[in-house]
This record gives C-alpha cells, sequence and structure tokens, in this order.
C-alpha cells in the first residue's frame, strides 16, 4: 500500500509571541478598540448569516444564477441594516459586472450552465473615517460570496465554509464599525463582498480595475476566505511579509481574538481575492483555517460550520482593521519571495475531491489536487504540466486526504534543487512527470 505523504509539523512560532521591532509608525498611543463595537460581534449572528447564504434557497450561490443574486441582495439589506453608507456605482451598493454561466471545472453541468453571458454584481459599502484627511484613504476588508452552483435540482455545493463563513465574518465586521456613537478610526474601512471568486477572482479583478473610490488611497487588503472549520482556535494567515506594518497589527490583535495564527506560504496565495491587490502593490493579508474533505462538495453545510471560530475570525479582522485604520502612516508594502507567494512548483493548485474523480481510483485517506494554470518560467512550466492536470502522489507516495495541497507543497519545498516524480492523471491517461525544483 502507498502510504500518504504526512502533513508536516510546523517548526515556526505561532502568531502570537511578541511582535518584530519596526520603528514606530507614530509617537501617540493609539485609541483604544471600542468595546461595545466588539461585543456585537456574536457567534450567533455569525451562525445565522452562514444558514442562510448555505440555504439550499440559494442554490449554491453560482455567480450569474438567481442564488447568487439573492446572496447579494441579503448583504446588501444587511449593510444597510447596519448604518453603512453605499460605495458602489451610482449610488448604491452594487458595482455589476458579466459573468459567463459555466460549470465549475470538475463539476456537473449545472442547469441553465450554457456559456451564456450574465450580470453579477459586487457588494461594497464603506464606514466613514473620523479624521478629516485620513478619512479620504480606505482600510479594504474583502470576503467573496459566491460559490460554485448546483447540478439539476437536488445536488447543491452549499459552500458554507466556502465561503459564507468569511462573508458572514465580514458582515459582522461591518457592524461593528458601523455602531451608532462608537469612536471612529481615522481613515475610512471600505467592506467589500465580491462575486465570481470561484470563476477566476473575477469580482475583485474588475474592482481593482475600476474601483469605487481612488485605488491610490487604498491602504491595504484584509481578505476572509474560509474561516470556519478544522481546529477551533488556530487559523492560517498568507501575505505575510507584503507589508512589517500589518505582520506587526496582526500579531498585537493575535492574542485578543482567541485564535492562534500560522504563517503560510504558496499557491494558497493565489487563489483568493487580496491577490489582484498584491499585484498592484498593495499590502495584504488572507486569513483562513484552511482546505478540508467537504471543500466544493455537497457536504459543505451549514451544519458544519464552527460559529465560535467564524466570529474569533471576525474579531480578529476588526482588530487589525482598527490599528491600521487609526494609525497616521499608512502601512508600507514590500514584495513577497516568488515561493512565498507561487509555491515550490509555480502553479496555482486546487485541491479536488476523491468523489468528483472516481477514475483516479483513490484510496480513503488519499487526495488529489488540480492545476488550475501554470506561471511562466517556474518548474511546473518546464515539466510541461498543463491546466486540469490531475496530481496524485509524489513517487510511490499519495497526497493526504485532509489537505493535499499542503501536503504536497511541503513535500516539493522537502526536495528542494532535486528532481523528483509527479504521478499525473491527464484526463485518462496515467502519466508520470519529473519536476526539477
Amino acid at each position: 500500500m502507498r502510504r500518504a505523504l504526512p502533513i508536516a509539523t510546523f517548526a515556526a512560532a505561532a502568531l502570537v509571541c511578541a511582535p518584530p521591532q519596526l520603528p514606530a509608525l507614530e509617537d501617540a498611543p493609539l485609541p483604544e478598540a471600542p468595546a461595545a463595537a466588539l461585543a456585537t460581534i456574536t457567534a450567533a449572528d455569525a451562525l445565522k448569516h452562514v444558514t442562510h447564504l448555505a440555504s439550499a434557497k440559494l442554490e449554491g450561490r453560482g455567480s450569474g444564477f438567481p442564488g447568487a443574486d439573492e446572496a447579494g441582495k441579503y448583504l446588501e439589506e444587511q449593510l444597510k441594516s447596519f448604518g453603512v453608507e453605499p460605495a458602489g456605482e451610482s449610488g448604491g451598493f452594487r458595482q455589476p459586472f458579466t459573468v459567463k454561466r459555466v460549470p465549475f471545472p470538475g463539476q456537473a453541468v449545472s442547469e441553465g450552465a450554457d456559456g451564456s453571458d450574465a450580470p453579477t454584481f459586487n457588494v461594497i459599502g464603506v464606514v466613514r473615517g473620523s479624521d478629516e484627511k485620513l478619512r479620504e484613504e480606505y482600510v479594504v476588508l474583502s470576503a467573496h460570496y459566491d460559490h460554485v452552483g448546483r447540478a439539476g435540482k437536488k445536488k447543491i455545493w452549499h459552500g458554507a465554509d466556502d465561503n459564507a463563513s468569511g462573508t458572514s465574518a465580514l458582515l459582522e465586521v461591518a457592524q461593528a464599525f458601523a455602531l451608532k456613537d462608537a469612536p471612529r478610526p481615522r481613515r475610512s474601512i471600505l467592506i467589500l463582498h465580491v462575486s465570481a471568486e470561484e470563476r477566476g477572482l473575477l469580482g475583485s479583478r474588475w474592482f481593482c480595475d475600476r474601483p469605487t473610490v481612488p485605488f491610490g488611497q487604498i491602504v491595504c487588503d484584509l481578505n476572509i476566505d474560509m474561516v470556519g472549520r478544522n481546529k477551533p482556535k488556530e487559523m492560517d494567515v498568507y501575505g505575510n511579509g507584503t507589508s512589517p506594518d500589518l505582520d506587526a497589527a496582526h500579531l498585537r490583535a493575535a492574542p485578543r481574538s482567541g485564535l492562534v495564527f500560522f504563517p503560510r506560504t504558496g499557491s494558497i496565495f493565489l487563489r483568493s481575492d487580496q491577490v489582484n491587490f498584491y499585484e498592484r502593490n498593495v499590502p495584504c493579508l488572507f486569513w483562513t483555517s484552511g482546505l478540508h474533505k467537504d471543500y466544493h462538495t455537497p457536504d459543505d453545510k451549514a451544519d458544519r460550520i464552527d460559529e465560535g471560530k467564524v466570529a474569533r475570525a471576525a474579531t480578529h479582522a476588526y482588530l487589525v482593521a482598527w490599528e491600521v485604520a487609526s494609525r497616521t502612516e499608512r502601512p508600507r508594502f514590500q514584495k513577497l519571495d516568488a515561493n512565498a507567494s507561487s509555491g515550490p512548483l509555480g502553479a496555482v493548485l486546487d485541491m479536488i475531491p476523491a468523489s468528483e474523480i472516481p477514475q483516479a481510483k483513490l484510496g480513503p485517506d488519499d487526495g488529489a489536487v488540480v492545476v488550475r494554470s501554470v506561471l511562466d518560467g517556474t518548474p511546473a512550466f518546464e515539466a510541461k504540466l498543463q491546466p486540469m492536470d490531475l496530481i496524485l502522489g509524489v513517487g510511490d507516495d499519495a497526497l493526504p486526504g485532509e489537505d493535499p495541497v499542503k501536503g504536497l507543497e511541503e513535500a516539493l519545498s522537502a526536495a528542494k534543487g532535486k528532481k523528483v516524480t509527479l504521478r499525473v492523471l491527464r484526463g485518462s491517461k496515467a502519466l508520470r512527470v519529473t519536476v526539477k525544483l
């Protein structure tokens, strides 16, 4: 029997230690985050939002389909009820754009997924800052509200964790910042609920290309994507290193949020909305509790969500945003090392459930990774890996079912400077592909 590649235990210290010694960004002490605002963030409210967004009524929230439109309408109503101001187009919350009605790769053909153009929209709100000058700068908090839809009338990809959990956390953050009569930070807070993330980060790209506020006035993006599963008090963070100032704010907030954070690198960074800001030299952080066996399956349901963890993620996001928005200096930006953003293979990788690829004949504890895209000039490019290739293992070792992307990237990182053989399924053809790392 082939043994599964283990997921390595990280020696890196969890991000709850003392912050690094950095030059002070200002002399005056920062105002304390208001306790009354923090008290509005509750697990019960988070679960209410997740339960609605992941309900069968919303049909998996496929962008360009009625369920996603209903989800977007719900977000508008919630933001309006909190007192958040609209920051979309034409004086409203919406920023419309067009998406193709297509099934998600690897998913059965959805009803109506005929390749036609269909409207969808981002939902954008703002909480104005207190400083007459700095309120013209924006701390962006983002989360995608779409998922991959349904096939027929009964098979629904509910998307409770992906990303009703992050969407719900963002609603809780918005409510806290907009609390009437509570102190406001100096900068404005931009709440960005994006559509069509599952179609290739299209909503956040549309916003970055056609921002509804001056893009040069955006000081950072804090992105929340899948924060409701796995260990109750552990969370991964990507984007560390894009700004020492964001990292410091994140470190200071962690003990108060009740979460232990682990710094991660790899291609997961390229698969959520913060990357569209990063590519335009905007500092960013991306928080996630990671992949799991229900990822992109119909079993990603609300009754499996840890609502307390969603609330803790919202608390953490609020605290980091509060500090960044309260400082007089904006966070500095720096580029990441290539491996930190693309992983050792140089391909955008995704987990694919074994149930979607019965032809792979995976064992009960084995996982698989699908190549979504290949970056030019990388080991994956030189090895001629192709989009939609399925990676089943390294040599004779299988990938772990729990998080095969992480298992693959950690195995490849350990083999840096060497050649490895990947077991690949391309269509129905089994291949062995040699990669020089």
